[in-house]
């Protein structure tokens, strides 16, 4: 089967056989029909991933049944697992899709079949990739713990930063966004976020990752606010006095879980079928999986329109 891997440092499309990874006590065998491609897979790519790419992508089973594929394998045995924090998982982290182990860019792959979210029927397959995303952001949100009358600013407006926009508009929540480049702030817009930024917000979060970003969202939270960070910092980040003047909350957010409640990627699939603008203010560009090095180099040139970009094999 072909797959999407690093070859002497280039994206390239590989043949390869598919396997059973270590963890699996139940296999199923996913037909990937779409998988995009995440701000975090040019950080992998320029790390040198090992394995195949993609967390992000959704399938169709040999019985037919579409479903996405939640990618963080939890083990269910460890101590954080017990306690229903399955994102943090002990052992997360070395049965991560896309990460370090085989991911969806493929025609194929296997994975256990308590990974498997099924689709609602109002999703098309060929968008079930952004379940996982809007997954991401149904976590920060439920991280924000905003408090009744608090306005959420959401700095970034990439995927994680739209993701997020919705799954806030989806809690009921008023919602501005901070974007660099227009044909985000419209995306943004068709969202349901306000364009014009307030000078304070209970709930700043910071989808963007930079020292820009986290500075903006220190200087625009509230005192006692909260800063949500759902960003990965690729590189180191400084926090000056300020936070610790205005007892402001530093709160991380990790992937996604079941938040004591049901899970966080059934809560984006069933969202992704309520709200079928996402996917039109998310998905911009497609394409075959052959075309993968292309892909790979639009996803990276945000200021030529790129939102997310979705593999389809």
């Amino acid at each position: 089967m072909r797959a999407v891997r690093l070859v002497d440092g280039d994206i390239t499309v590989c043949d390869v056989e598919p396997s059973v990874p270590d963890y699996v006590q139940d296999p199923v065998t996913v037909r990937v029909t779409s998988c995009s491609i995440c701000g975090s897979d040019l950080h992998l790519r320029d790390l040198g991933l090992a394995c195949t790419f993609g967390h992000e992508f959704g399938g169709v089973l040999d019985d037919g049944t579409s479903v996405a594929v939640q990618p963080n394998a939890w083990c269910g045995t460890c101590d954080r697992c017990r306690a229903g924090e399955t994102q943090l998982c002990r052992t997360g982290g070395s049965r991560l899709h896309g990460v370090t182990l085989d991911g969806g860019l493929a025609d194929e792959v296997i994975v256990d079949r308590r990974s498997l979210v099924p689709l609602p029927a109002a999703i098309d397959a060929s968008v079930g990739a952004l379940v996982e995303p809007l997954a991401v952001g149904t976590r920060a949100v439920h991280q924000a713990a905003a408090e009744p009358g608090d306005r959420v600013l959401v700095i970034g407006g990439g995927s994680i930063g739209l993701a997020v926009v919705a799954a806030a508009r989806s809690s009921r929540l008023e919602v501005d966004l901070a974007a660099r480049h227009p044909h985000q702030r419209a995306a943004g817009e068709l969202l349901g976020a306000g364009a014009h930024l307030g000078d304070e917000y209970g709930v700043v979060i910071d989808a963007a990752g930079t020292q820009r970003s986290l500075d903006d969202a220190v200087t625009r939270v509230r005192p006692g606010g909260a800063i949500v960070v759902v960003a990965t910092y690729w590189e180191p980040v400084t926090i000056g006095t300020e936070l610790l003047s205005t007892e402001v909350r530093v709160v991380p957010s990790a992937m996604y879980g079941h938040d004591h409640g049901p899970s966080e990627f059934e809560v984006a699939a069933a969202l992704l079928a309520d709200r079928p603008e996402v996917a039109d203010a998310l998905v911009h560009h497609r394409f075959a999986l052959d075309d993968a090095p292309e892909a790979f180099r639009v996803a990276g040139d945000r200021a030529a329109g790129a939102i997310k970009v979705v593999l389809e094999p």
